[in-house]
C-alpha cells in the first residue's frame, strides 16, 4: 500500500471521529428546539386553562369566635377576554357557588388594557358576575387597569359588589360582634389614604381587620405605617405567571415590591396573593395555573 493510500486511510478515519460529536450537537440542538417549543405551545394553550382552587386556614386570636369557620372567596386578574373568555366565567362562577362561600372578594384589574368591552361583553360580566352567591356580601376594589375601565365600577355595582375605595365596612353576622373589610385602590394609580380608611381603627379592644388591596405597593404604604392589620389580600403579580421551582415568578416588576408569590408572613398579619385567572400582556403560564383562593378562618 502506497503511503498516499496510508494518508487517504488517516483521514476517513479522522472524518468518521469528527462527524459522530457533530451528529451529537445537532440532535441536541433539536431536541432543544423541540422543548422550547413544546413548552411554548404547553404555556399558551394549556397552562391558561384548566381553573383551581386554592384553600388555606387563616388563624388568629384576634377573631371572635362568632366569625371562626367563615369561608372568604378571593378572585383577582380576571382579565376577560386575555385568555380568560366567557365560558372560562361560567366555570368560575360554578366553582365559587359550590363552595357556599360567606365573603366574597375581588382585587383588582377586570380587563387587560387593550380590551375594549361591547355591550355583549358587559351583559356577559354583568349577567355572570351577578350569579355569585356570598351570604355576608361581595366586595371589590380597583386594580390599575381598572382606572382605564369607564364603567367598571358600574358592572360591578350592577353585580352586586360594594365597592371601597379608602374606605371601609364594619361586618356583623349573627351576633352583635363585628370585623372591618378595608379597600385600597392601587397605588400604582392613586394614592392610599390610610387614616381614612382606617378611621374606625383603635389599638385597644381591637377587631380583626381584613384589607383589600391590589398590588405590593399598596402592602408596602401599609407596612409603614401605624396600622395592624390580620389579613391583607392582593393580586397583580399573575403569580409571576411562569413559576420556576426555588426561584418562583419569573415576570415581575416594581410595584409588586416584594410581595409576588402566595404566601407571606409580618408579625400578626397574614398576607395572600392571588395568582389571577387571565393573562396581561404575555398570554402564558407555566405551573401556575388560573386559580382563586378558598380562606377558610379559624378563631384561636
Amino acid at each position: 500500500m502506497s503511503k498516499k493510500d496510508d494518508e487517504e486511510i488517516e483521514e476517513l478515519e479522522e472524518d468518521e471521529e469528527v462527524r459522530p460529536s457533530h451528529k451529537g450537537l445537532i440532535n441536541f440542538i433539536i431536541i432543544l428546539i423541540i422543548i422550547i417549543v413544546g413548552l411554548i405551545f404547553y404555556s399558551k394553550y394549556v397552562g391558561t386553562k384548566g381553573l383551581i382552587v386554592k384553600e388555606y386556614r387563616v388563624e388568629s386570636n384576634i377573631l371572635s369566635e362568632n366569625f371562626s369557620g367563615i369561608k372568604i372567596v378571593h378572585f383577582s386578574d380576571l382579565y376577560y377576554k386575555s385568555t380568560f373568555e366567557k365560558d372560562d366565567l361560567i366555570a368560575l362562577v360554578d366553582k365559587i357557588n359550590i363552595l357556599k362561600p360567606d365573603i366574597v372578594v375581588f382585587t383588582g384589574d377586570l380587563v387587560p388594557p387593550m380590551i375594549k368591552l361591547n355591550d355583549d361583553d358587559i351583559n356577559i360580566l354583568n349577567e355572570n358576575l351577578s350569579k355569585i352567591e356570598a351570604k355576608i356580601g361581595k366586595y371589590a376594589i380597583y386594580g390599575d387597569n381598572d382606572y382605564k375601565l369607564n364603567n367598571y365600577e358600574e358592572i360591578m355595582t350592577t353585580s352586586g359588589f360594594t365597592i371601597l375605595s379608602n374606605s371601609y365596612e364594619e361586618i356583623f353576622y349573627k351576633t352583635n360582634e363585628s370585623i372591618y373589610i378595608v379597600g385600597l385602590p392601587s397605588s400604582i394609580k392613586e394614592k392610599s389614604d390610610l387614616n381614612k380608611a382606617f378611621e374606625f381603627y383603635k389599638d385597644d379592644n381591637r377587631k380583626y381587620v381584613i384589607t383589600l388591596v391590589h398590588d405590593g405597593k399598596t402592602i408596602k404604604s401599609i407596612d409603614d405605617s401605624n396600622y395592624e392589620v390580620d389579613l391583607i389580600l392582593g393580586g397583580h403579580s399573575l403569580g409571576g405567571l411562569i413559576q420556576i421551582p426555588f426561584y418562583g415568578g419569573l415576570i415581575k416588576d416594581s410595584s409588586m415590591y416584594k410581595y409576588s408569590e402566595e404566601y407571606y408572613k409580618k408579625g400578626i398579619t397574614n398576607i395572600y396573593i392571588s395568582s389571577g385567572l387571565g393573562t396581561n400582556e404575555y398570554d402564558f403560564r407555566l405551573n401556575n395555573r388560573p386559580s382563586f383562593n378558598l380562606y377558610r378562618l379559624k378563631a384561636l
